[in-house]
């Protein structure tokens, strides 16, 4: 009995492992390899606590979650410059460093002898000295912190931090701080784990680097996989399958000379089958096509998220000066555009122009050699992009860049500006603030899908959409940030002339309410038949700008577009 009440604690403490260890990469997809090195770090902080110190649990619990929370900020620091197989190459090498730290600094850590006798959890005067004693706090302490973890991702930070992992430029450019929100998940996530590792030295009484090992970390790793990335439910799944299965596989009756090879082969081919017939995992992310949208959402919640202002033509956007180099190649020089309220401006020339390069410089994607930009007035040239986004102006990308693995409404949701679930203090200290600003904001994301026609689509996966829905979803998911100015990188292209003239009533309405709009754009039919106003772009300057007919029927215009 204590056999199987021991494998039941292994599982709890491994759950916890398995969903920190999804925070980073199912939902944010930061995809690291130190978080053995997490586990270690709670696990050799409650060691020395409570031998050197004498300190009493849960204490040095406690204390293990704040050093780890600084450590995971630590290692998110290399996360804020690179990504995919070079963040996976450093945290490697920060796993590895954690662990010869471990094994070399004797007088902290005991090194290669570790450290032992570490006291066992007392409550009411019972020392938790068994599994039996033991499972019911192991258990506790789990449901504890995946619910911490749950209550994460299912907020309005979870979703930003979907966005994020679906496309970092992108989720700027819906107003996120993708610096801050990579550093609080990798904290989080540290701290969560670090809990499973406090919890594992009071329950082993002894604490050793050979448990905090890369191999460990694969391990857990493999249970996240077979689980299911961005789900929960699915890491508590996958440690309870690999956790189980090896012990489950001591009673199948094998040669005793080659019984241990065969198993391990025989466990290597149940996972491999498994992941064949579920390669998304067992609970993915999404199972369906198409997920469930609360009914009866009605009222006009874009009123309040774009309210309309006066098109008078007043100017909101000013660049003077934009110049921007790439080595040798200078991309813009001495570009300068005025964007009014209420007017279509199209920014048209051939193939590399500078036309993307000038809206990287109006919206801070890139940073200007010199110049300015002014939002009404307030220098923005030199933020970051979400604090431009915020600032009123935000833009599209020519590739679209929709979060494809998310739904139509939280494409949309994910957008809208000044989410209270966007804090943690908010959510974890103020849900029910925090659930009635969602019940308000469902409303405010389907008025928005309303306006382009995307009502319908409001729960199926962006990935599902034909090409002219998600033409429109752009549009959607720029119109929710309730920026004043909406920056369009070829919004029609690629579409057949009925679609466009579908869209081009959407685009004018939003003119008509008084936003500022600027569109890149290739086709002169649309260009003609949508825009007041257009300027020429030519190898990095503004050659001309007048209205569409007067550009189009110029002959050294038409030469240079056509060239």
């Amino acid at each position: 009995m204590d056999y199987l009440l021991h494998i039941l604690v292994m599982v709890a403490l491994y759950a916890i492992l398995a969903g920190s260890f999804n925070l980073l990469i199912g939902f944010s997809g930061l995809f690291a390899l130190s978080h053995a090195a997490f586990f270690g770090v709670g696990a050799y902080t409650t060691a020395i606590l409570a031998v050197g110190y004498g300190l009493p649990f849960p204490w040095p619990l406690l204390a293990g979650v704040v050093v780890a929370g600084l450590v995971g900020l630590a290692i998110g620091l290399p996360a804020l410059r690179v990504g995919g197989e070079y963040l996976v190459i450093i945290t490697l090498a920060l796993q590895v460093i954690a662990v010869a730290v471990m094994l070399n600094w004797t007088s902290l850590t005991g090194g290669t002898q570790g450290i032992g006798n570490v006291p066992r959890i007392q409550v009411l005067g019972t020392a938790l000295d068994t599994a039996g004693r033991f499972l019911p706090l192991a258990v506790a302490v789990a449901a504890l912190s995946l619910w911490i973890a749950w209550r994460l991702g299912a907020s309005p930070f979870g979703r930003a931090l979907r966005a994020m992992r679906e496309n970092e430029a992108a989720a700027q450019a819906v107003g996120k701080n993708v610096v801050a929100m990579k550093l609080i998940v990798f904290a989080v996530s540290a701290g969560i784990a670090s809990i499973a590792g406090a919890l594992y030295a009071h329950y082993i009484a002894f604490v050793s680097a050979v448990s905090f090992t890369i191999e460990t970390t694969i391990y857990i790793l493999a249970m996240v996989i077979l689980g299911g990335t961005g789900n929960l439910s699915g890491s508590v799944l996958g440690a309870a399958i690999l956790v189980v299965l090896p012990e489950l596989l001591k009673f199948v009756d094998l040669p005793p000379d080659i019984a241990d090879k065969l198993r391990q082969v025989m466990y290597g081919v149940i996972l491999i089958v498994m992941l064949r017939l579920r390669p998304q995992g067992l609970l993915p992310e999404h199972d369906e096509k198409r997920a469930r949208v609360p009914a009866g959402l009605g009222g006009d919640g874009l009123a309040t998220l774009a309210p309309a202002s006066p098109a008078d033509g007043a100017v909101t956007v000013e660049g003077r000066g934009l110049m921007k180099g790439f080595g040798g190649i200078v991309a813009v020089q001495d570009f300068a555009i005025d964007l009014q309220r209420g007017r279509i401006i199209g920014l048209i020339g051939p193939n590399g122009a500078g036309k993307t390069t000038a809206f990287n410089l109006l919206t801070g994607f890139l940073a200007p050699d010199a110049g300015t930009v002014r939002v009404r007035g307030e220098v923005v040239s030199g933020r970051a992009p979400h604090r431009i986004v915020r600032a009123g102006m935000a833009r599209s990308f020519q590739d679209l860049r929709l979060f494809r693995k998310m739904t139509v409404l939280d494409n949309v949701r994910v957008a809208l500006p000044a989410q209270k679930g966007d804090r943690l203090l908010h959510v974890y200290l103020l849900p029910w603030v925090v659930r009635a600003e969602e019940r308000a904001n469902l409303g405010r994301a389907m008025a928005v899908l309303r306006f382009v026609g995307l009502e319908a689509k409001a729960g199926e996966l962006a990935e599902s959409l034909s090409y002219a829905e998600e033409k429109l979803l752009v549009i959607a998911r720029l119109l929710a940030t309730g920026a004043e100015v909406l920056l369009f990188d070829e919004p029609l292209s690629g579409l057949d002339p009925g679609t466009m003239e579908s869209i081009f009533p959407i685009v004018r309405k939003l003119a008509q309410q008084g936003k500022t709009i600027c569109i890149i754009e290739h086709n002169l039919d649309v260009i003609r038949g949508l825009c007041d106003w257009a300027v020429f772009l030519d190898e990095g300057r503004k050659i001309a700008e007048g209205t569409p007919d007067t550009l189009i029927a110029d002959p050294v215009l038409a030469e240079r577009y056509f060239k």
